[in-house]
């Protein structure tokens, strides 16, 4: 349930900042890694593209701490952008942020 709750919210996201160019293909959840997992269809690129997200929660939200993918480029491209922009977003509030909190 917070496996598909956690992916229509990427895609929502994705969507809601025109990111057209990008589908997510694979989402995995890794809670006793605290990694996310993902496969990504970008524009231009051959193949998925995968990315490795490393997070922790806390009672804020979760905070993105670490991402590795498949291609380096895109790699220092998060790097950047977890920089400039950090890397937190909120958990929503009663029984699906409470779950989500203890899943994650």
């Amino acid at each position: 349930m917070i496996d598909s709750v956690i992916r229509k919210t990427l895609e929502a996201r994705i969507a809601a900042h025109g990111l057209g160019w990008l589908k997510l293909r694979h989402f995995e959840l890794r809670s006793p890694e605290k990694a996310l997992v993902l496969e990504l269809d970008l524009d231009g690129e051959s193949a998925p593209v995968r990315v490795t997200a490393h997070y922790r929660v806390d009672p804020a939200g979760l905070t993105i701490e670490s991402v590795e993918t498949s291609k380096k480029w895109l790699t220092e491209v998060a790097h950047l952008a977890l920089a400039k922009h950090g890397g937190k977003f909120e958990l929503p509030g009663g029984l699906v942020g409470t779950m989500a909190r203890a899943i994650l």
